[in-house]
């Protein structure tokens, strides 16, 4: 595989995959948390007109849908995975820059291989850091449902 269609065919498309997967993060993260304010200011509103009768039921709902609203956040953690993938992207970005100006750890020794090796070392330790983050995840699914089989969800 040549230089540029490492760069290319692997470092562009990993890059593009951590920004649109930190665009998303943040997306939903932006919305969950302004519904979730919106919703949660709307109740004192809501409360005072407790004595419409389908008002209690209106409240009801309002209080469930940020219940799930602050379930969802919580389980799909989408603040800290916004900052990860944004994070990983830019220091993606950083080497690239700096192998392509012969700048850094490259100013001397700019080998192709060596770049290689710094990129893969990257998007490995990312792989490791989102394996441990779902086996963390799944493993607090267990405590919060004993009986559930391994791979199984409740």
């Amino acid at each position: 595989m040549t230089e540029q269609e490492y760069i290319e065919q692997r470092l562009d498309e990993q890059m593009n995959f951590f920004a649109q997967k930190s665009r998303n993060s943040k997306t939903n993260y932006i919305r969950t948390k302004v519904l979730i304010i919106i919703l949660s200011a709307s109740l004192p509103l809501a409360t005072k007109y407790s004595e419409v009768p389908s008002f209690p039921a209106i409240i009801s709902f309002i209080g469930v849908l940020i219940a799930i609203l602050s379930g969802l956040d919580a389980l799909f953690n989408y603040h800290e995975s916004w900052v990860n993938y944004r994070k990983v992207r830019e220091v993606l970005k950083r080497e690239k820059f700096l192998y392509l100006t012969k700048s850094g750890p490259y100013l001397e020794n700019a080998t192709f291989q060596q770049f290689v090796t710094n990129i893969e070392a990257i998007m490995s330790t990312e792989n490791a850091e989102w394996f441990n983050l779902n086996n963390h995840q799944q493993q607090n699914a267990h405590q919060v449902n004993p009986d559930a089989k391994e791979g199984e969800e409740k």
